[in-house]
């Protein structure tokens, strides 16, 4: 897979948190309800993200059991937001042999960042201010978008 195919597809899930910041500001009638749930739900998505690379591995039984508990260990503490996209980002390169492999993680990586956008968004937001909330999730999270290409250059010129 090229560069530009790669960045692309990096790039693009990435925009899931605008987007999820996006939505938050149309819906803020329905924010108070729907917070309760984003917490369950974007553990899923860590969960529906291992579960794909697993298979995409092809890890055996043991692996994949021993794999889901450090997983639901790791579920456990509430690890920041930005350790899991930096490994987003580095589990992206991991299968970027496979374009299909690529296309299924990256649309998990960009569902994940709507639920962490959605579920980010201030509270008490002053008009306009669904810009700047969005910049600043985009730079506290910019350890997906550096490890996948950090690693990509590794990979290619070492």
């Amino acid at each position: 897979m090229g560069f530009s195919q790669f960045a692309a597809a990096v790039l693009v899930s990435y925009i899931g948190l605008p987007v999820g910041v996006f939505l938050a500001s149309m819906t803020k009638e329905e924010l108070p309800t729907a917070r309760k749930y984003f917490p369950l739900l974007q553990k899923l998505a860590i969960i529906t993200i291992a579960a794909f690379a697993l298979d995409y591995f092809a890890a055996g039984v043991a692996t994949r059991t021993a794999s889901y508990i450090v997983l639901l260990f790791l579920l456990l503490f509430h690890l920041a937001v930005p350790l899991y996209y930096a490994a987003f980002g580095f589990l992206a390169f991991a299968v970027s042999a496979i374009p299909e492999a690529l296309l299924v993680i990256s649309s998990l990586v960009f569902l994940f960042g709507m639920l962490t956008g959605s579920a980010s968004f201030p509270e008490r937001l002053k008009k306009g201010d669904a810009l700047q909330a969005a910049r600043e999730l985009l730079a506290r999270n910019a350890l997906y978008p550096a490890a996948a290409m950090v690693t990509y250059f590794i990979s290619v010129y070492v």
